[in-house]
């Protein structure tokens, strides 16, 4: 199985100095659009708080999103996502896991979650605009 970092005898970079993807699904960027919500379910313990995300990218298996949350929860951790604001996602919940995170730098309490579906989306759905 391959490790997280690319071979080390293959680029990082193309030749117009732009880095190289190497997901295995390709994120789309989304601007400015409409948050949802997120709800850790740690094994064991009881369903945390709901939390509002903003959707940074989004591609067929993930998503990434910035959380207002004060410490960084354990990675693998069970999740629920209330995607109602986006009637083009089909449904009211998916259901996630937390595949990394970080602090979002300088940020203060932001942290950036990298988030992985449970099933797959058949289609990026269109995403509702903000009106900022």
């Amino acid at each position: 199985m391959p490790g997280p970092f690319p071979p080390l005898d293959q680029p990082l970079w193309d030749r117009a100095g732009e880095r190289l993807n190497r997901r295995r699904e390709p994120r789309l960027a989304v601007g400015s659009v409409l948050p949802i919500q997120l709800r850790l379910l740690p094994p064991g313990q009881p369903p945390g708080s709901w939390l509002t995300a903003d959707i940074l990218d989004i591609s067929h298996g993930g998503l990434a999103l910035l959380v207002t949350a004060s410490e960084a929860p354990p990675l693998d951790c069970p999740l629920l996502l209330d995607v109602s604001s986006h009637p083009g996602f089909g449904v009211v919940r998916l259901p996630g896991r937390l595949r990394w995170c970080r602090g979002a730098d300088g940020l203060g309490v932001l942290q950036l979650f990298g988030v992985q579906l449970d099933q797959p989306l058949p289609a990026v759905p269109p995403l509702v605009q903000s009106r900022k």
